[in-house]
């Protein structure tokens, strides 16, 4: 689990975006498996779940394949097995139990799951829900391949062949001053009024080789040179992917533990150098990023499948002070370190999904699946960058448009050395967690301030 920190004062919690929905798609399912996500001020993004009959507050990622909660779970057996995660910093580790396990209106009798002991770093009552590939669980892994030790959602679409082998989520923006549409997240169902998802480019799940299955994300092509810079010109780019046959595509994997996007420090240096005022920092809480200011509007589109998706400025920047006239931001796509794994190039974590409705279809990943059909991944943008440029004005500029005199400089003293290094180098996991301590979030270490 990497810690990309921000200290923020234990208000945050009371300032949370909470919000809840139910939606039902008759196109897909009749019962409605649709649940909304908790946003804790756009660091962390979580649902709840019951286990033996204990609630427990869950971070949704998928980036990892694990389900853990820090508390007693009195009404659960012991598998006997005890396994742990490892990840670039900190760990989590303890008994492989079984519970009945409820979830978006899923009932599993037997969900296996770790047990961690709480902490100052875990609370009891907390945890996190891994919604990756079935391949990359340490729990199934401890319990040699056995389908009882299936995650989650492979349990759930084991148990009801008919059930459609589907993942969405819609991540929220709590800064956003005129569309609060619901955070949710579904199982075989699709949010009303996005079903237009299901027509898009289906971009199908790049496998790695399998000496290597544990590495296993949901991870996809870009188009051709798919990052569009500030300048609306394509940034070059080079795959470190060997088995890419066209270098200009990058491997992105969708992480929605992860605060940041990660990309290599040619695409950050694009986006970013030219900005005046804009420094890169090796800051000791997260490593190698851009700092800049905050009245700095900055746009960027990825681009997957020929669609654009165009990134918010509110995600391209993160303010880290509440001092009018003296706010710092940092940039939204942090260099990747050289401890990025030979199977992808790029992560696209919150930053880059609160712009994209993101379905991930099992298919043939599902254990005991009787298609075979290849997973995919479908987007569907949901940023409009007009509304977005005013969302912008609003929340940075007090509702004055200045962008007009915004300028970027030639030339930028940036390194263009994509060799960078950093505390979060040698990652074995691809995922964030937020750590709560006393009521503080933590994503970047800084000593004042609330993240817009």
């Amino acid at each position: 689990m990497i810690l990309i920190l921000i200290v923020l004062s234990s208000r945050v919690n009371a300032l949370r975006f909470v919000i809840r929905g139910q939606h039902t798609s008759p196109h897909l399912n009749k019962r409605a498996h649709v649940s909304g996500l908790d946003n804790g001020q756009n660091l962390k993004y979580y649902t709840n779940i019951t286990l033996g009959g204990v609630p427990f507050s869950v971070s949704i990622d998928t980036g990892s394949s694990d389900l853990w909660v820090a508390g007693n779970v009195s009404n659960s057996k012991n598998t006997g097995v005890s396994t742990s995660v490892e990840y670039a910093i900190g760990a989590i580790s303890g008994s492989v139990r079984t519970a009945q396990l409820t979830f978006l209106n899923f009932v599993v009798p037997d969900q296996v799951f770790i047990q961690v002991q709480p902490s100052s770093v875990y609370p009891g009552g907390q945890g996190l829900i891994g919604l990756g590939p079935n391949v990359g669980s340490n729990v199934h892994s401890a319990l040699k391949g056995q389908p009882k030790g299936d995650t989650v959602l492979d349990r759930i679409f084991r148990q009801d062949p008919s059930t459609p082998n589907i993942l969405t989520v819609l991540l929220s923006r709590s800064s956003d001053p005129t569309v609060r549409y619901p955070g949710e997240i579904t199982v075989s169902d699709i949010i009303t009024g996005f079903e237009n998802i299901t027509n898009q480019p289906q971009l199908t799940v790049k496998t790695v080789p399998s000496s290597r299955s544990g590495d296993q994300h949901w991870q996809v092509l870009l188009d051709s040179n798919g990052i569009i810079g500030p300048d609306g010109q394509p940034i070059a780019v080079s795959t470190k992917v060997s088995s890419t046959q066209n270098p200009s595509r990058l491997t992105a994997v969708f992480d929605t533990g992860f605060t940041f996007n990660q990309v290599p420090k040619t695409v950050s240096d694009a986006i970013y150098s030219h900005i005046p005022g804009a420094k890169f920092q090796n800051l000791s809480a997260t490593g190698p990023i851009y700092t800049l200011p905050c009245d700095a509007e900055v746009n960027s589109t990825v681009l997957f499948g020929d669609k654009s998706f165009p990134i918010h400025p509110l995600d391209m920047t993160f303010s880290l002070t509440n001092s009018p006239g003296n706010q710092t931001c940092v940039g939204g796509f942090q260099p990747i370190t050289t401890g990025a794994a030979r199977d992808y190039d790029i992560i696209l974590g919150m930053a880059f999904l609160r712009n994209a409705y993101l379905l991930i279809n099992y298919g043939n990943y599902a254990d005991g699946a009787r298609t075979k059909t290849p997973p995919y991944v479908q987007l569907l943008s949901i940023t409009d960058p007009a509304v977005a440029h005013q969302d912008f004005v609003s929340t940075r500029l007090g509702g004055i448009d200045t962008t007009g005199m915004q300028r970027f400089d030639a030339t930028t003293s940036a390194s263009k050395t994509d060799n960078v290094t950093s505390t979060f180098d040698q990652r074995q996991k691809l995922i964030t967690i937020i750590g709560v301590v006393a009521g503080s979030v933590f994503l970047l270490v800084v000593t004042v301030g609330v993240l817009l």
